[in-house]
């Protein structure tokens, strides 16, 4: 086909035009040089938009291509908008879309004047290089000019001037025109810059100078008619065929074979069909760096063997920094400035969308810049609007525990969260109550006063921590006790913790009627300690002095007086009557010069009840034995005439009676000895005592129990202070010294 119109896409369907090859390159590889230079500064999104139907099969053959790298996973691309413009209408419809989607790298598959309406409502939206890249695939009249013509119309209300500057930078991809060059045309053999000298001389006379010259489309001619004749030429004179033979499915077929096996130097670039049959050829690149009506220049050749760049590309000549260095025919990326292929980041608030550009971030969610999707606001904070950049932290008082939120909750009553972005509430402490909903802190019982759980509500949850007086509530600290509306000291023997009670420390003895009056026991260990009133063993009496009634103190504990518990006395005491007057005669034997048995043994026997009473006295000392020797003490207790250590509490239970027994004991004695010297005289001689052997007996008695009744005249005196101020026996814990009744007759 030699006919440079006929350029549409549609003729390259070989299964309709399985024959077909043409010598003007389809408007398929218009779009193709925008592609390829798409690629080469690495642009991703753009936008796409044709016109009337000539226009859809480059648009669809561009966007073929994009769809061949997504299927084969070789460049990434994303197409923000594919419109058709036919209206002015459409133009503004398009302009929005471009500016809503943020298309910053676009392809315009329009004729001339439909290209300035678009441009007109994009210089309205302040949408102008470099941060908008136009790229066209040449239709129509893109020539200098252009803006002049089209401007200040009904449809394109902007001036020449605004025009000129919103398509700065703007690259036209079209067919190329003549070569003019030193090369020599391969079927003609003439000079190509020679053929071009003549077309343009002749062309200027045509006419007188009025004709209409077409650099463009007279080299298509011009190839094409040279190609059909050198066809004509192989089939007809060189393989002998005859011209009835024209016309023919065998014909066809040839013709087609030698029309591929072409290859040579045309007017329009080299002539080298593909295996199809649909010509590459060249496509000159323009670009608008000037004012109006010089507005295009030369800016690169492409050809299936690339691109060859004439000149420096300038993104928008308002701006000479904005440039990539191509002079050298390739292109320096390196120190080029190179747009983006949409802004760097949509607005914090925000993300982009492919079909709606930058989106603001619905409730509940947010973004930063750069961000590439809206992230739900974490728990703790909330977004009440869109369009937020960061989400708002909750108040002290409020929480929220999900992800997404619109907003925080209260913190319900009896509940606080005193910090920012909680995500639950805690209870108010014990001590604390929280009266109302969304509090940050609870608020404090009144002084001396606490809950006894957490989570109170109100003010009547607060309950005297201590103890209530005449209606105010007192509450003692530790180690200090309450009583009658005051706090007092924790006294020697109690252990205290603010309240009205007390434990009683081992060793001391409270009477439960009276907790705070302390007695110190002695031995200790007769007072356990605990809950006052606590004896050990089943003592009973202050402090722990008393045995029960029917019961005497054995090792540790009582035990039930028997029968012979008195027998046993009463034994002891015929045994004492009956040691006396053998004493007498034992103390008063004749004496010789040596020593005999019988003095020996009196001698000794009186050294060592003198000891075992000695010892028996340090066992009163106010001190804890250890009990390796406390057993000692116990024993030698009997020598100090300890009754009820003895067990006479099965005679008698009283002290008084035991002391009184006690003090008794020597003058009785005494008193029977001298009757036993009475009644001696109805004896015979032998038998009788004499007066002054008596006499000298009644002296060692005195002599050997001088120290125990020492001990016992003054034991009524030998008293000791309980930490409650009273004092009391020494040996009787139970009588306290000068207050106690029965203290007095034992002082008499």
């Amino acid at each position: 086909m030699v006919s440079p119109g006929c350029d549409s896409p549609s003729l390259s369907d070989r299964s309709r035009y399985p024959y077909l090859t043409r010598m003007t390159p389809s408007d398929r590889f218009k779009v193709t040089a925008v592609y390829e230079v798409m690629k080469m500064f690495s642009f991703h999104r753009v936008g796409v938009m044709d016109g009337p139907f000539y226009t859809q099969g480059a648009k669809d053959f561009f966007l073929e291509l994009i769809q061949r790298d997504l299927d084969a996973g070789t460049y990434g691309w994303t197409v923000l908008l594919d419109r058709t413009v036919g209206s002015p209408a459409d133009a503004i419809s398009v302009a929005d879309d471009v500016l809503a989607r943020d298309s910053r790298i676009n392809l315009m598959v329009l004729p001339e004047y439909m290209g300035m309406w678009v441009l007109c409502q994009f210089f309205l939206r302040d949408m102008l290089p470099p941060d908008y890249v136009w790229f066209v695939a040449a239709f129509g009249n893109w020539v200098n000019g252009v803006t002049a013509v089209v401007a200040e119309t009904t449809e394109c209300p902007c001036t020449a001037t605004q025009l000129a500057r919103v398509a700065g930078g703007l690259m036209i991809s079209g067919r190329s025109p003549i070569q003019s060059t030193s090369d020599l045309h391969g079927l003609s053999g003439t000079r190509l810059s020679e053929i071009s000298n003549y077309y343009n001389t002749a062309c200027q006379q045509f006419a007188n100078g009025q004709g209409a010259c077409d650099y463009v489309w007279t080299g298509y001619f011009y190839d094409g008619l040279w190609h059909l004749v050198s066809l004509l030429h192989t089939y007809l004179i060189q393989q002998n065929h005859s011209a009835a033979e024209l016309g023919t499915a065998s014909s066809r077929s040839a013709l087609y074979e030698l029309s591929l096996q072409q290859d040579y130097v045309g007017l329009t670039g080299r002539v080298l069909p593909p295996s199809y049959g649909d010509r590459d050829g060249v496509q000159l690149i323009r670009q608008i760096t000037g004012g109006t009506g010089n507005e295009f220049s030369e800016l690169a050749y492409r050809t299936g063997d690339g691109v060859w760049w004439l000149r420096d590309l300038q993104w928008s000549p308002f701006d000479n920094s904005k440039v990539v260095p191509c002079s050298t025919g390739v292109c320096s990326l390196g120190d080029a400035f190179v747009p983006t292929d949409r802004i760097n980041q949509c607005p914090a608030g925000s993300v982009f969308s492919v079909q709606l550009g930058c989106v603001d971030c619905g409730v509940g969610r947010y973004a930063t810049v750069g961000m590439s999707e809206c992230d739900p606001c974490d728990v703790g904070t909330f977004a009440n609007q869109t369009g937020r950049a960061s989400c708002h932290p909750c108040t002290a008082g409020s929480f929220n525990n999900i992800l997404g939120a619109e907003g925080c909750e209260l913190c319900g009553k009896g509940f606080f969260a005193n910090e920012t972005e909680a995500t639950d509430c805690a209870k108010c402490p014990i001590g604390q109550y929280g009266p109302q909903k969304g509090l940050a802190e609870c608020t404090e019982c009144p002084a001396g006063r606490t809950t006894g759980f957490s989570g109170a509500v109100d003010q009547e949850a607060c309950q005297c921590q201590g103890e209530l007086y005449q209606g105010t509530c007192i509450s003692c600290a530790f180690n200090t006790r309450y009583e009658a509306g005051q706090c007092l000291p924790c006294s020697e023997g109690l252990r205290c913790d603010g309240s009205s009670t007390a434990e009683v420390d081992p060793g001391y003895y409270a009477d439960p009627s009276a907790p705070f009056d302390v007695y110190k026991c002695l031995p200790q260990e007769f007072c356990i300690g605990g809950s006052p009133g606590a004896c050990a063993g089943g003592r009973e009496g202050i402090p722990c002095t008393q045995c029960p009634e029917g019961q005497a103190w054995a090792v540790g504990a009582y035990e039930d007086c028997t029968s012979l518990s008195l027998a046993g006395w009463l034994a002891a005491g015929l045994a004492g009557m009956l040691a006396i007057p053998a004493l007498y005669f034992m103390m008063n034997m004749k004496q010789t010069a040596k020593a005999t048995t019988m003095l020996a043994t009196s001698c000794a026997l009186a050294m060592t009840i003198s000891m075992l009473q000695n010892v028996g006295i340090v066992g009163y000392i106010s001190f804890s034995w250890p009990s390796e020797l406390q057993w000692m003490f116990d024993l030698m207790s009997l020598f100090t005439l300890d009754l009820q250590a003895a067990g006479f509490d099965c005679v008698s239970s009283s002290p008084v009676a035991s002391y009184h027994m006690t003090a008794a004991m020597l003058p009785c004695a005494l008193l029977w000895l001298i009757v036993c010297s009475l009644l001696s005289k109805l004896l015979p001689a032998r038998w009788q005592f004499e007066s002054a052997k008596v006499v000298s007996t009644l002296g060692q008695f005195v002599q050997v129990s001088f120290t125990i009744y020492s001990k016992v005249a003054l034991s009524p005196m030998m008293c000791y202070t309980h930490p409650n101020g009273k004092s009391g026996m020494l040996e009787h814990n139970g009588i306290f010294c000068f207050e106690s009744a029965e203290h007095t007759p034992m002082r008499l």
